[in-house]
């Protein structure tokens, strides 16, 4: 601790950080330009959307033809052969029977999303093997999936919403694929069934006058993906089938305007597996379908993508950087659990064989190679390009700063045994946001997943996570994270869609003002003030993020209010944290992230269960249960002050066995 504590007590090193610092916030500070025009909404919607000629009255055709199939077949047999049989290798369908019309199961979350993934499975595998089992196994999964009412929960919102989407695009798929080997009575049992769905979606999302989207959210192009997929499988023999269609494309056109722009998933890593293939389909379907293929434009923000993918990952290859709501944070991760991490490696196939991009293809194989799953992997198999040579992980950064999200990654190495940290100041849906919201009137922003917690960090080395964030939460609190709490206030708190109401003008200005990377160096600056509300009296709130490798840290707090107030100072940890002769002690099995409070010298420092409110079934999710999340130290000033400077510094330990947690 003596180089830190020389750090300190040294004004002229502050006053040289404080300068250099000054000039990054003056020079880090560009705003994103303003579209020059948007096409009217209404525009959008009276666009044609319709087949190619050679596609009218043939099936499949949505995402291919018989004479395609050929070539997947061969395919199969040949350079795809290793992913396809990974796409076979787990068969739910053919072991297990689907759930029954009524059945209570089928309010349970994900047993309907399950379902269609697991009949777009059997009837891939039979368009390429051609195999009677598969077919047998489709039908019977299909005439369930067709007598089940409501399609979605009975409880809340049924026959929209996601659920339905997933069964809109398998059932759509299936009626395309199997059309020739369904009976009339099948065929018109599926058609009826999809037609009745498709039309209940499209009602609950058609536009009115004023009727608003929020078009960058999982509940908008999910539901709008299969209703599109159904348009092309239905649409030469439903008349409205056209409308959909028409709807589907206008609602995308704001879809792909106003997603993230740098590759960050503002919604945080599980919701960007989740949703990230949803677009793929409509995108892959409208291009077969219609011919239209909008990847090209979309090229700048999709290439990035593979970066939030990559380094959200830790060195574990089973966990994950949990910001956003992603994860059960402490109550899970430490387990010892047989279910493996969904990347959603299939993605990066598709975007790999379209922009021809080694990076991609390279981490997707990196991601198999640690067993981990995707959702429906017999599309991998369709997308992946066996001439696109991979990147190794070992030539890609190990950096990597988000700068409209402002969230950045950091890792000693791509192997499994690194450091890494990850560090994040930004707006809940980026920067860019703010350039759009004027000239999208019918947008509403839907910021449900996104957390109170800028200037919050996460660790983890040598195997563990030893510091940092909660995991999904029905109530979001800036109390569950590693930043600052002024009086006890936070940011934005006390219920699951904490930002809806404050202006996007105010959450712009949160932000990382510099950020610097070497192999063995950290440092960045975050301005977090403005994530406070007025009655904080919050006036400056400047931390500085500094690591030097291989395992020390510097969290320096510049912190101003309005009145005397106390400042906490919050550090979460998983399991134990212990006090120490110079400090606080984060420990996590055989290794620990020591904490010294350096600055000021009088401090009251008190150690805490982690309670939060996990969330609760879809339509009540700020309603579940309290949960354990780890433990927390609080540090806080004894004696109110209108202005506060800490300085943590901070140390990666391995413990001796005896002193291990377990």
């Amino acid at each position: 601790m003596n180089f830190w504590r020389r750090l300190v007590s040294h004004v002229a090193v502050f006053a040289t950080v404080i300068g250099w610092c000054t000039t990054a916030v003056s020079a880090s500070t560009e705003k994103i330009s303003t579209p020059e025009s948007v096409i009217p909404f209404a525009t959008l919607l009276a666009r044609d959307v319709t087949l190619k000629p050679e596609l009218k009255g043939e099936h499949p055709r949505v995402f291919f033809t018989n004479a395609e199939l050929e070539g997947l077949r061969a395919r199969a047999h040949g350079e795809g052969a290793t992913l396809w049989r990974e796409s076979l290798r787990d068969m739910k369908g053919l072991r297990e029977a689907p759930p029954s019309a009524g059945s209570p199961d089928l309010d349970k979350s994900g047993v309907q999303n399950e379902s269609s993934y697991v009949l777009s499975q059997l009837v891939f595998a039979y368009a390429v093997e051609r195999d009677p089992k598969y077919l047998e196994a489709s039908k019977r999964w299909l005439k369930a999936i067709v007598s089940w009412d409501p399609w979605g929960y009975s409880y809340r919102t049924p026959n929209v919403d996601l659920p339905p989407a997933h069964l809109l695009y398998a059932v759509a798929f299936a009626y395309d694929v199997l059309y020739d080997d369904l009976t009339a009575e099948e065929r018109a049992a599926t058609r009826t069934k999809l037609t009745r769905q498709a039309r209940l979606m499209y009602q609950h999302f058609r536009y009115k006058p004023n009727k608003k989207y929020s078009f960058a959210q999982n509940h908008t192009f999910i539901p709008m993906s299969g209703l599109g997929v159904a348009a092309f499988a239905l649409m030469d023999e439903e008349a409205e089938a056209q409308e959909w269609a028409r709807l589907v494309r206008a609602v995308y056109d704001r879809v792909l305007l106003t997603f993230d722009v740098d590759g960050y998933y503002y919604e945080g890593f599980h919701y960007h597996v989740y949703s990230l293939h949803w677009i793929q389909r409509y995108l892959d379907a409208l291009e077969h379908s219609t011919g239209e293929d909008l990847y090209p434009a979309m090229r700048q923000k999709f290439v990035p993508l593979k970066y939030h993918l990559a380094h959200s990952i830790l060195p574990d290859g089973k966990n994950i950087f949990d910001f956003g709501d992603s994860g059960r944070g402490a109550s899970e991760r430490n387990e010892h659990r047989s279910s493996r991490l969904n990347s959603g490696w299939e993605v990066l196939y598709r975007l790999a064989a379209k922009y021809r991009d080694s990076e991609a293809q390279g981490i997707a194989d990196w991601m198999r190679s640690q067993r981990q799953k995707t959702w429906e992997p017999h599309w991998a198999f369709w997308a992946y390009e066996p001439g696109i040579k991979p990147v190794s992980m070992f030539e890609l950064a190990t950096s990597h700063w988000f700068q409209d999200a402002d969230v950045v990654y950091w890792r000693s190495s791509w192997d499994k045994d690194a450091t890494a940290f990850a560090f994040r100041c930004g707006p809940p849906q980026g920067h860019h946001v703010s350039s759009l919201l004027g000239v999208v009137p019918e947008w509403r922003l839907n910021t449900g997943h996104a957390h109170p917690d800028a200037g919050s960090f996460i660790i983890y080395a040598k195997g563990r996570y030893l510091t940092g964030d909660t995991g999904y939460t029905g109530i979001k609190l800036t109390a569950n994270h590693n930043t600052v709490l002024i009086n006890g206030l936070g940011q934005a708190d006390g219920k699951h869609e904490v930002f809806k109401d404050i202006p996007y003008e105010r959450l712009n200005r949160i932000r990382l003002r510099e950020v610097t990377t070497t192999p063995d160096f950290f440092y960045a600056v975050a301005d977090a003030a403005a994530a406070y509300p007025r009655e904080a009296g919050l006036k400056k709130f400047h931390r500085h993020f500094l690591f030097e490798a291989p395992n020390q840290f510097v969290i320096w707090d510049e912190l101003e209010a309005d009145k005397p107030s106390k400042f906490a100072v919050l550090f979460n940890g998983d399991r134990e944290i212990e006090k120490v002769v110079t400090g606080h002690s984060i420990i996590n099995g055989p290794v620990s992230l020591s904490v010294e409070t350096i600055a000021p010298q009088e401090t009251k420092a008190t150690v805490s269960t982690l309670f939060v409110t996990s969330q609760g079934r879809p339509g009540s999710v700020e309603k579940g249960e309290i949960e354990q999340r780890g433990k927390q130290l609080r540090i806080e000033n004894t004696d109110p002050t209108e202005a506060m400077t800490y300085v943590h510094t901070l140390r990666i330990e391995a413990l001796p066995r005896s002193q291990s947690s377990q």
